[in-house]
């Protein structure tokens, strides 16, 4: 995929901003109504609980995640928004990140706008 594919597609998407927000993404659509923990799903898709938490909170905020609390229990379970906010992007994503190309190409993507968007060093400092 070219970058200026990719970037039009993230743009489209809108609210990813990590390469955890994708892989959490692409993680509840093939998996939208799936029963494991936070700490489980940190662990199956290799990142640490508090990074997958900020994800959780990225998607449930742009309504691509429903988080529904158990009477019974303190836990959360949350489920994929099958009739959420796509806007027609969602079949391309999963056909993008589907191939190894596609979702490397989706995370170059994904960094490289995080660097732009970070601020610069600041001016009379020195590097560490």
């Amino acid at each position: 995929m070219k970058d200026e594919q990719t970037r039009r597609l993230l743009d489209q998407i809108g609210v990813l901003r990590d390469p955890c927000d994708l892989d959490l993404l692409v993680f509840f659509v093939r998996h939208p109504r799936v029963l494991l923990t936070s700490d489980q799903i940190a662990a199956f898709l290799g990142y640490e609980v508090k990074r997958l938490g900020e994800s959780l909170d990225v998607l449930v905020t742009a309504a691509l995640l429903t988080r529904m609390q158990t009477p019974t229990s303190a836990a959360r379970m949350h489920v994929f928004a099958v009739g959420g906010p796509h806007d027609g992007w969602l079949p391309s994503l999963v056909e993008v990140a589907s191939t190894r190309e596609g979702r490397l190409a989706l995370r170059a993507a994904l960094i490289d706008q995080r660097n732009e968007q970070a601020p610069g060093p600041v001016a009379g400092r020195d590097r560490d």
